[in-house]
């Protein structure tokens, strides 16, 4: 888990050979701070009150497919402040085919989008950030619990950077739309059976759960679409999904994701109103 700095406590140790005169030997105990017997708690900033917010996004093709400036999000949450007289501007740096493994790079460079181009994020200023899951692109290349123990190192550096360069700006994760067991990729790779599209969906629902399990531990606002997603026999709802690849959201799973982006962040007033 992440260690925010260390600091030193001294403590008395008796030394056995000097134990008739009564001295004692000092030695230094290294504690990781704040909170030496458990995780960090992200302490959310409060925002201030503003006529325009800027909200960026961060992840993979699920969030990609939202459009440069968020598409129907972009749509839904103007609607919603412009009643109370505010702009929200939306900038979308995620990036198909891309895992948590390239973050620091999609933060720290220029991103092009279609015909957008985007300045690097990080010098940049913003009041939110969402970053997805990039769950539909795990680490396969590693044993299941090495990759999901490298996406929460990677995760721990990258809230570790930008409550640093960004301390009053707001973090939050996205989990995207749940996959499909029973369609997952049919129309792109005809050779996969049922047993394979089950192996792939429990791979990349395993990391999105461990975005959403690293979230909830260290208290970081959490906008759970998988969990929404799902029908009541626990697989996702297909109707979220693109029937030409089976992978990405349909025009339906767009307004879905940008329907639930909005309300949270209007509901929980992370952007004051």
């Amino acid at each position: 888990m992440l260690t925010i700095g260390t600091f030193y406590v001294w403590k008395k140790q008796t030394n056995s050979t000097k134990a008739a005169e009564g001295l004692a030997k000092v030695v230094p105990t290294v504690i990781a701070s704040p909170t030496p017997a458990g995780p960090f708690k992200y302490i959310i900033p409060k925002i201030e009150k503003k006529r325009e917010y800027q909200i960026v996004m961060l992840g993979d093709s699920m969030t990609y497919s939202l459009g440069p400036h968020g598409g129907p999000f972009y749509e839904y949450i103007n609607d919603l402040y412009r009643k109370e007289n505010h702009g929200i501007l939306i900038d979308n740096y995620a990036q198909p085919s891309t895992s948590i493994l390239t973050i620091q790079d999609a933060m720290n460079r220029e991103q092009k989008f279609w015909d957008v181009d985007l300045p690097p994020l990080m010098p940049r200023k913003f009041d939110l950030i969402l970053i997805e899951s990039f769950g539909y692109n795990p680490l396969s290349q590693f044993p299941r619990e090495e990759g999901l123990r490298k996406q929460r190192e990677i995760l721990d550096k990258t809230v570790t950077d930008l409550t640093k360069s960004h301390p009053k700006a707001v973090i939050m994760f996205v989990a995207t739309i749940a996959p499909s067991k029973t369609t997952f990729a049919k129309n792109v790779d005809l050779n996969m059976n049922q047993s394979g599209r089950k192996n792939e969906v429990d791979e990349r629902s395993a990391f999105i759960l461990n975005h959403v399990a690293y979230a909830k531990l260290h208290n970081i606002p959490l906008i759970n679409i998988y969990e929404k997603s799902l029908k009541p026999s626990g697989d996702g709802n297909v109707e979220y999904i693109n029937p030409d690849d089976n992978i990405h959201p349909s025009a339906v799973g767009i307004k879905f994701i940008g329907q639930e982006l909005t309300d949270f962040i209007y509901a929980s007033n992370i952007l004051p109103k």
